[in-house]
């Protein structure tokens, strides 16, 4: 196993979502785990496209796992490069202190169910969970929250029966969800937020429950709420009843707000695969020293955790839990996150000046862009908490731009939006009519990668579908120069030049909407909704066959590519 192609690796230890159609070698993001830098990808607020660098980084974390393993054993092998990963995320987050413990997962959803169980291993009783801005959370947190399964396979490749308890999690834990959005599609003032925030936790508590507060930083759409007034008020008031668990998967906070949160004894969903732009599906959950020191001491665990974690995803001190736990190391979970930590160092090598100036110019000129759009209309999203006295730096500023889309003056719907996500990631240039331009062949052929779609209501009580394009950390690292300010700006206006090609794309597939729906290729590209196992795969040779086929070097490797995805 540890002598497979990387890229297979990559693929490895996560549930359906990075399983590959074994026609187009996609996964469910749009993604393959191998780099190809001919595609412009501006999908980080959702998954982002592996790149040459995180590659590199993979491949030589792979062989030394290999060496190493000769020598200790993989169990502990992994333990050592674990502990070398949580060190470099702890010193790219300015987490100096040694005692901020981190628990790795193969996905924020992952994530969430570990925060649970340590959630109530520290306040017992029956727990509620008060979820803020459900509305813009991962599809799998209403059953992960409450300890149930969020998916039919396990990342241990274990089938399960979806949204069935999982085994050992307690039967009364329930949940209340808090939208960004009324019923009518409106957004809810920060203040009205607020105040169902606090209602929620006095009348739970009122009932006897232990409350896990689920704070929104930030959304798919880039909200953050409740408020730290808020926050603040409840820690105060109601600390002992209360555990305060941060979705921060997007990382879109800044380095201090998020020291600031871990000061407060919060738990913090983080990824390596959103902002920072490192291959899905790379999750951890960060715990406070005091929070750590209590977990360090807990003998016990649900009996069905061990579905979804093994022991080297705790910390070395937590012996209790760790000797409860399987023995099955994580190998591609372990190379993701060192693909991801290898772009956290490159984005935070470029200096600090730049990266807000970059940010800033994209937070400017694309929302512009999208607005000149004839088909595309910026979707507003909530007031940000910015003022409270926490300094973001950079982050403080927007880089998730959702948007709706018209076809023949109507807004598409959640499934037409999808079909525009996968036509994008397609060279759709045959549908063109002969009197096309080459300049729109050219735009029609280019592969691009955007935010999944998501759903939102309309005042007028209908739903339609939203895409996302977003900043990641490439953005700034791809346009960093050493030649200087003006050669950076340069590679900067490529990177926008690549969304203005998306949009003039998007235009195109609205005017053909209905020859482009036609396509057998796109009706295919259809993620895998259920397959055994990543083993039985293997078994029916599809995907490890495909890759296993290709050459051992896939950033030059020309082989396996789908018709319409030539380079």
């Amino acid at each position: 196993m540890l002598a497979a192609p990387t890229e297979y690796l990559l693929a490895s230890g996560g549930d359906s979502r990075l399983y590959l159609d074994p026609v187009h070698l996609l996964n469910g993001y749009g993604c393959r785990p191998w780099p190809q830098p001919e595609i412009f990808t501006f999908a980080s607020s959702t998954a982002t496209l592996l790149s040459p660098r995180g590659f590199t980084a993979a491949a030589a974390a792979q062989q030394q796992l290999i060496e190493l393993s000769a020598k200790l054993g993989l169990e502990s092998a992994c333990d050592l490069l674990l502990e070398s990963v949580r060190q470099r995320i702890r010193s790219a987050l300015k987490l100096d202190r040694a005692e901020t413990e981190i628990v790795f997962s193969p996905s924020g959803t992952d994530s969430q169910v570990q925060a649970l169980f340590i959630a109530q291993s520290i306040l017992g009783g029956p727990v509620v969970n008060v979820i803020v801005a459900s509305d813009e959370t991962g599809s799998g947190t209403p059953c992960s929250t409450t300890g149930h399964h969020f998916n039919w396979v396990t990342a241990q490749g274990d089938v399960v029966p979806k949204e069935e308890r999982i085994e050992g999690f307690p039967d009364d834990t329930t949940s209340i969800e808090i939208p960004l959005r009324d019923g009518l599609g409106r957004l809810q003032s920060p203040n009205a937020i607020d105040e169902q925030v606090m209602a929620a936790v006095e009348r739970s508590i009122t009932l006897g429950k232990r409350v896990i507060l689920h704070v929104m930083d930030s959304s798919k759409f880039g909200s953050r709420c409740p408020s730290l007034e808020c926050i603040e008020q409840i820690r105060v008031k109601r600390g002992p009843y209360v555990q305060i668990v941060v979705d921060a998967c997007q990382i879109r906070l800044g380095r201090r707000r998020l020291r600031y949160y871990l000061s407060q004894n919060f738990l913090v969903l983080i990824t390596g695969s959103k902002f920072f732009a490192g291959p899905p599906l790379s999750g951890a959950l960060l715990i406070p020293p005091r929070v750590s020191e209590r977990m360090s001491r807990v003998e016990n665990i649900p009996a069905g955790l061990g579905l979804y974690t093994s022991r080297n995803d705790w910390p070395v001190a937590w012996h209790g839990i760790r000797s409860k736990l399987p023995s099955h190391p994580n190998v591609g979970q372990l190379l993701r996150w060192v693909a991801a930590t290898e772009e956290m160092k490159a984005y935070f090598a470029v200096p600090q000046d730049f990266r807000f100036r970059a940010l800033r110019i994209f937070s400017r000129i694309v929302p512009g862009m999208i607005a000149e759009s004839a088909n595309l209309e910026l979707l507003p999203i909530s007031d940000d908490a910015s003022g409270d006295g926490i300094d973001d730096e950079e982050m403080a500023l927007r880089t998730i731009f959702p948007f709706l889309v018209r076809c023949g003056g109507r807004r598409c719907s959640l499934e037409e939006c999808s079909l525009i996500y996968r036509a994008l990631n397609w060279d759709i240039s045959n549908v063109l009519p002969r009197s096309a331009a080459s300049q729109q062949r050219q735009v029609a052929a280019q592969c691009c990668h955007i935010g999944q779609p998501v759903t939102v209501k309309r005042p007028d009580r209908s739903e339609a579908g939203t895409l996302r394009i977003s900043a990641g950390a490439r953005v700034v690292s791809d346009s960093w120069s050493t030649a200087g300010l003006a050669a950076s700006l340069r590679k900067l206006d490529g990177e926008l030049d690549q969304v203005l090609t998306i949009i003039q794309k998007i235009e195109i597939i609205a005017q053909c909407f209905d020859a482009i729906s036609e396509m057998d290729e796109l009706r295919s590209l259809k993620a895998i909704s259920r397959a055994p196992s990543l083993d039985g795969l293997a078994a029916g040779g599809l995907l490890p066959i495909a890759l296993l086929n290709r050459s051992s070097d896939p950033v030059r490797s020309g082989s396996v590519r789908p018709r319409g995805m030539e380079s």
